[in-house]
């Protein structure tokens, strides 16, 4: 096949039509950027050059692949707007004038300090992977895991507006406590947090991306480039260079990604919020929220960094309480099974039959998917929900549930795995 037939998304379909014979992609909902390096050019002698997957004020990210270990993965290249034009031969780049030559050259050594911080967090599974990263062409790239799925920001799309309570709980939840270990253990925080950089991959687990103003939380080092900023989710620090900024700034970031997501209203900007403009507390838009969750999300927005939620944890913390008397909520074989697990407060469990993929395993039988289905006890308003993701089915009275659609179930509910491969029983014991 001609390279130039070859479709830029999945690497195998012909595209000579416009859309992939294999995965249909579409070349008119292709993103266009004319600073962007060819397809099919060819980087390290390895990483071959697909679509576009993002543009940003610094950089452009490539859906690429890996001829080495045969596998898609997603490339980032160093450059930045208005500081740097291709050269004739569209690969290399060149500084557009001396006056900014200072700037590139300390922003790409940024840049490569990015991926050494995702380096560092290999084991953090929240977080996107760094795979390798080099300089090339007179600038910089590094090489990522390609993550199936969608941001927080297109899930909003895709659920109308905002997210139901309980998935956002679930995903800010998990979000707050990956960055609780990007705070503790690599002394780093985000400084992004948006809606835009927390993704959910396909079987449901939360990624932290574009680390790409992260920082050192000790230490201050000169910056030449001004920080971009998303106005809205950055807390006061950031818009002054002498303010000092620490885990605190993204939990006011976080707080806000999780009023937007819940409500689908922003909260005012800083600068905004400081001239007298005051946001409507999250009870007032969202009310099976909660009065707890509504003022930990008012503690995590306090504008004196000083008096704010100081940790990610605290903040998801926050989340736990529940509303009335406490209740503790259980998974069980039915039909006088011994074996019950308890289930966690507002968190996501994934059942299936691999350890390796779910939290629960009822069974090892091999018609049970390795994450068949999900299950979130929402301790704030005393609701199980149910969700299949399976191959085949998971079923209430016989019925087959809808993959991907949230069910409630009534306290003592039953239903099963395949058509009564495994039969379960949730419900919950008021304490």
């Amino acid at each position: 096949m001609r390279e130039e037939y070859r479709c830029p998304n999945c690497f195998q379909g012909n595209i000579s039509t416009g859309i992939c014979t294999c995965c249909g992609f579409d070349r008119q909902e292709e993103k266009q950027n004319p600073m962007r390096l060819p397809e099919w050019s060819f980087l390290a002698d390895r990483y071959l050059i697909g679509r576009i997957l993002g543009n940003g004020g610094f950089g452009i990210t490539y859906k690429a692949f890996d001829v080495l270990n045969q596998c898609v993965c997603a490339v980032k290249e160093f450059v930045p707007v208005g500081v740097v034009a291709r050269r004739e031969d569209r690969i290399h780049i060149t500084v557009t004038s001396k006056s900014n030559t200072e700037d590139f050259e300390h922003g790409k050594r940024r840049f490569m300090e990015e991926a050494e911080v995702l380096k560092k967090l290999t084991d953090v599974p929240e977080v996107v992977q760094i795979m390798d990263y080099f300089m090339l062409n007179d600038t910089a790239y590094f090489v990522m895991e390609y993550i199936e799925g969608a941001t927080l920001k297109q899930l909003m799309k895709i659920y109308g507006g905002k997210i139901p309570l309980p998935d956002a709980v679930s995903m800010i939840g998990s979000a707050g406590m990956a960055l609780e270990q990007v705070h503790r253990r690599a002394g780093i925080f985000h400084r992004d947090i948006s809606p835009d950089n927390i993704m959910v991959t396909a079987d449901g687990r939360v990624k932290l991306i574009d680390f790409g103003n992260a920082k050192h939380i000790i230490g201050k080092r000169s910056q030449t480039l001004s920080v971009i900023l998303k106005h809205g989710y950055a807390p006061p620090e950031q818009y002054s260079s002498t303010s000092s900024q620490g885990s605190y700034t993204d939990v006011y970031s976080l707080a806000v990604t999780f009023y937007y997501a819940v409500t689908g209203i922003m909260v005012p900007s800083a600068p905004d919020r400081f001239g007298g403009e005051e946001y409507r507390p999250l009870l007032e838009l969202c009310p099976q929220a909660g009065q707890r969750v509504s003022q930990a999300v008012d503690r995590a927005l306090v504008l004196n960094s000083k008096n704010r939620t100081s940790s990610a944890a605290e903040f998801v913390r926050d989340f736990s309480f529940s509303k009335g008397s406490s209740a503790t909520a259980y998974l069980k074989l039915s039909g006088g099974g011994r074996q019950e697990w308890s289930l966690p407060e507002n968190k996501k469990v994934v059942i299936g039959r691999s350890s390796g993929w779910a939290d629960i395993v009822p069974t090892n039988d091999g018609k049970v998917s390795k994450q068949h289905c999900e299950l979130f006890w929402d301790s704030l308003e005393q609701r199980m929900y149910l969700r299949d993701c399976s191959t085949n089915g998971t079923f209430i009275d016989g019925a087959r549930l809808q993959k991907g659609k949230a069910y409630l179930i009534p306290n003592g509910g039953q239903f099963s795995l395949g058509n009564h491969i495994c039969d379960l029983e949730v419900g919950w014991k008021n304490g």
